[in-house]
């Protein structure tokens, strides 16, 4: 687990910076040695292997299973300085002749590295960790949830704990404010296949806290189950998923949901009234008529709606897929 800093701001400007000297760079000395870029674009290749290496610095990648995340900077620094010594006749040696003459055999060296890499990983599966987050003074929060692939649990917890989870794939955190906490990710864990990892959170929140809960997932299975939790407002921002939600039985909350080719099923607790309204682009929307009867505004919605002090108002907007709300 890792927690956010100003370490990864740091990262992300230093190779942000890496590429502008870089370009400026290549810029001159193509200028200065009037090289035509037909002869000067190898440059780019080595300042893309450059670049490419600044994030392990900061992780660290020297270890057993760390020294392969090195390969494609250095295979990229190396090629960039063959085909520049090729292009500008340094070195007498066609560097494209020589890929069409050897490709198989590099084929079979790439193959081969993929293979000592995921050996050599120890395998990631447990990799991961834990976190547990007292809950703020006001008893309000804000927790934000930026997902990737993988399958995210999101349930009750512990009165007393904001936050608590397991966290396979690993976690990265901050938390700029008592009443805020931000997750995604652990991006230091791999650049490569063999080392980066399918996410499997699950994510616990305090019963006794007024949530604001956004969730940005990517290619992602979620289940959400909120129905013990004081949720005020929930936004879902996913992509290619399927999003499970079982909504509060208490209280009152504002659903917001984008999506984009995703499958979304909502669950209303018996005795909470529902206000709907469903547009989706390219994909169907079926809502339990009998519950949820259509009125003349356009929206669906239960008929004590205005009166229910347990009510939930769910906004959908979507490119294709299928919503279901019951």
């Amino acid at each position: 687990m890792t927690e956010w800093s100003d370490r990864p701001a740091r990262r992300g400007a230093m190779v942000g910076g890496v590429w502008l000297i870089g370009l400026g760079l290549i810029f001159l000395v193509q200028q200065a040695f009037e090289l035509p870029w037909s002869e000067a674009w190898p440059m780019f290749l080595i300042l893309a292997g450059v670049a490419g290496a600044i994030p392990m610095l900061f992780t660290r990648s020297y270890g057993p299973a760390g020294w392969v995340r090195w390969i494609w900077p250095i295979l990229l620094v190396v090629l960039g300085v063959a085909f520049l010594l090729s292009n500008t006749g340094v070195w007498e040696v066609s560097v494209g002749e020589l890929l069409r003459a050897w490709w198989p055999l590099i084929l079979i060296g790439i193959g081969a590295l993929f293979l000592i890499g995921a050996f050599t990983s120890g395998g990631r599966r447990d990799a991961g960790g834990t976190l547990s987050l007292d809950v703020p003074a006001s008893g309000r929060a804000e927790v934000v949830l930026r997902f990737g692939a993988g399958q995210l649990r999101v349930g009750p917890g512990d009165v007393g704990k904001l936050l608590e989870g397991d966290f396979v794939g690993g976690v990265a955190w901050k938390r700029p404010s008592a009443e805020r906490v931000e997750l995604s990710p652990d991006m230091e864990r791999g650049v490569w296949p063999w080392t980066g990892q399918r996410l499997d959170w699950d994510v616990r929140l305090s019963p006794d806290v007024a949530l604001d809960l956004r969730i940005e997932g990517g290619a992602s299975r979620s289940e959400l189950d909120l129905r013990t939790l004081r949720v005020r407002r929930l936004d879902l921002r996913t992509g290619a998923s399927q999003t499970t939600v079982t909504l509060p039985e208490r209280g009152v909350t504002a659903v917001s949901a984008d999506a984009g080719a995703a499958q979304l099923i909502f669950t209303v607790p018996a005795g909470v009234a529902a206000s709907i309204r469903s547009q989706m682009v390219v994909g169907s929307t079926e809502i339990d008529q009998g519950r949820f009867p259509r009125t003349d505004s356009g929206r669906n919605e239960s008929p004590d709606f205005a009166t229910n002090p347990n009510r939930v108002e769910i906004e959908v907007r979507g490119g294709m897929g299928n919503v279901r709300i019951g």
